[in-house]
């Protein structure tokens, strides 16, 4: 009799995890998802970063202002903080690799994003090309928040609960996320909002982002945070590579809005 009670009692519990987790406070759900994040990103109690690798494998759902090839196709992401990052994406049928790695940038297939480059709009006759700096997109990738400051990480947002929501064959609990107000002014997000679906392992399986002139959903396929990537994940796998500049790179990703 113990043993057939006990079998009932942990049906009984499977059972009910998914209404457990409906009745948790939105703000502990947001924060048991965001926080494993986010650490990624924290420095120590001194402001240094702590080396942490994060691999992700996601693929677009809808976007609005993206050629319609774009939509459904994966994206691979691989980042080693404080200063290595790789991206890859299919483009025009060819997977497009852009990366950082330390100080350096450099994107693949070389050959044809260097042409994709020769189509940036030059200055118009007897229009000088204004002279400016070099962009900053290489400082550190790393928070302005210590690791055991990200307890408070969730005060940081506007949550309310959207109910659950199956993908696929997982229940999650979804949440309408906005920064507080203070933020997004200062921030200048104004009409920014996210709708994140979450599982009952804390895992974020979904995110829907929404703007002024924009929205998006995309599908997160798998998202590991690892303690450390080998150096080789963010070097070329190939000899058709183009070497960047930060202007350089600014532009490419202009040009392939437009695709």
């Amino acid at each position: 009799m113990k043993n057939a009670a006990a079998v009932v009692a942990a049906v009984f519990a499977i059972a009910a995890a998914p209404r457990v987790m409906a009745q948790e406070n939105v703000y502990d759900v947001l924060g048991k998802a965001l926080v494993p994040i986010a650490s990624v990103f924290a420095a120590d109690d001194n402001g240094n970063p702590i080396p942490h690798g994060l691999t992700l494998d996601a693929h677009l759902i809808a976007a609005s202002k993206l050629p319609p090839e774009l939509q459904g196709q994966a994206v691979h992401v691989a980042l080693m903080s404080p200063d290595k990052l790789l991206v890859q994406a299919p483009i025009a049928g060819q997977i497009l690799t852009v990366c950082r790695d330390g100080d350096q940038l450099w994107a693949m297939p070389g050959s044809k994003l260097q042409a994709m480059l020769d189509q940036v709009p030059s200055p118009a006759p007897g229009k000088k090309k204004k002279k400016h700096k070099e962009p900053k997109i290489l400082g550190p990738l790393v928070l302005p928040v210590t690791q055991k400051a990200l307890i408070f990480l969730p005060i940081l947002f506007q949550v309310a609960d959207g109910g659950t929501e199956t993908i696929g064959t997982t229940p999650c609990r979804v949440l309408d996320v906005q920064l507080m107000q203070e933020l997004t002014k200062s921030l200048h997000a104004d009409g920014w909002s996210a709708r994140l679906w979450v599982a009952p392992d804390y895992s974020i399986v979904q995110v829907a982002l929404t703007g002024p002139d924009w929205s998006g959903t995309v599908a997160i396929d798998k998202l590991t945070l690892p303690d450390t990537l080998p150096d080789s994940t963010f070097q070329p796998q190939g000899a058709d590579v183009l070497k960047l500049t930060s202007g350089q790179f600014l532009d490419l990703m202009s040009q392939v809005g437009r695709k």
